[in-house]
């Protein structure tokens, strides 16, 4: 079984994504202490769009974007799989329409840094009405958010990012609020902005100066902004999370999985007589016997983790191991296999 985000492994503390020491076993895994993670950041739970190029081969052009400008090379080295911009082009995701909340997330590799730039545009009847640039100098890095043709900046801030391995980037708008994240840091917090309805994104690649410079991204996911746990699992008594992560092939959770699980634990407190069965989904990829058993301990896994770390009472909960016999959506694209990784919560 593949995860949601492939290659490097973050984990996030208070000082942002870095290693997050295990605090509390569960189903054989040391798991990291979710309480103490502050989340900033809630990732969207319904994929729009999804992109880890597991399914592209060398010389192919990635089929979920329309490329424009030089072709982009398909990478490969054990697990990882990058598509990587040498020269200065664009990708398109194929995406016709973005809701008015939604989370954009990408782990992106600059290599050989001078002045290499990558950007996302977002556009409104063929007028830019968003762009965000990440600009990754050797020393420093500038982010830059501007609306209406860059006529309006957000914000601009220079960090010091270690680029020396992959990053994670976040841009996630919501209620009029846009906040944008590296590797769970938040740069950008702007409110107040309204933007029209958006039917075109952009994902710029910038190579200029130096040499054997590259822009690479291993995955691509754009989501509609999640739910409230409370509301949904007591209007349609099912709440499906695509949010709660674990390392490869484990019942170890990602630290960036708190989010989601402390806004599930509110919800529990907050609802003392509420029961759950805990279900643990995969795709297909792989054994099928592992997978319901991978499946089983990670149920096992939140649930431990809601009891040890969060205090419920573990009789609220019960779990089950379903594997890949219940998908809702095709294995046979990156986009419906993230769709198919998911933990959902049933009312009893």
């Amino acid at each position: 079984m593949r995860i949601l985000l492939t290659g490097f492994i973050y984990g996030m503390t208070l000082a942002g994504w870095t290693e997050v020491r295990g605090m509390q076993a569960a189903g054989g895994a040391q798991q990291p202490e979710l309480t103490a993670v502050k989340a900033d950041f809630m990732p969207g739970e319904k994929t729009i769009f999804y992109d880890d190029f597991t399914d592209m081969a060398a010389g192919d052009a990635p089929a979920r974007f329309k490329v424009r400008g030089p072709a982009p090379e398909l990478r490969v080295g054990g697990a990882i799989r990058q598509l990587t911009a040498v020269q200065t082009g664009s990708l398109f995701p194929n995406i016709t329409s973005l809701p008015k909340n939604f989370t954009y997330e990408a782990e992106v590799r600059f290599e050989n840094l001078s002045n290499a730039r990558t950007a996302l545009i977002l556009y409104s009847s063929q007028k830019e009405i968003l762009i965000w640039w990440i600009y990754a100098g050797p020393k420093q890095t500038q982010i830059v958010v501007a609306v209406k043709n860059h006529t309006e900046e957000l914000a601009r801030k220079s960090v010091a990012i270690n680029w020396g391995q992959p990053a994670k980037i976040v841009l996630w708008v919501q209620n009029g609020r846009v906040r944008a994240f590296i590797n769970g840091d938040k740069h950008v917090d702007a409110n107040q902005v309204e933007l029209p309805e958006i039917n075109r994104v952009e994902i710029l690649s910038v190579i200029s100066g130096g040499a054997n410079q590259a822009v690479g991204y291993r995955s691509v996911r754009f989501a509609e902004s999640t739910p409230d746990f409370s509301q949904v699992i007591s209007a349609s008594g099912r709440y499906v999370s695509h949010g709660i992560l674990f390392d490869t092939g484990s019942d170890r959770l990602k630290p960036e999985s708190a989010a989601v699980i402390q806004s599930i634990a509110r919800g529990l407190q907050a609802s003392p007589g509420l029961k759950l069965l805990i279900e643990g989904h995969t795709d297909s990829v792989g054994n099928a016997a592992q997978n319901l058993d991978l499946s089983r301990r990670r149920a096992e896994a939140v649930k431990a983790v809601l009891v040890s770390q969060f205090k419920l009472d573990a009789s609220r909960f019960t779990t089950a191991g379903l594997g890949a016999s219940k998908p809702i959506d095709s294995n046979d694209t990156p986009q419906g296999r993230s769709q198919n990784r998911r933990v959902e919560f049933v009312k009893q």
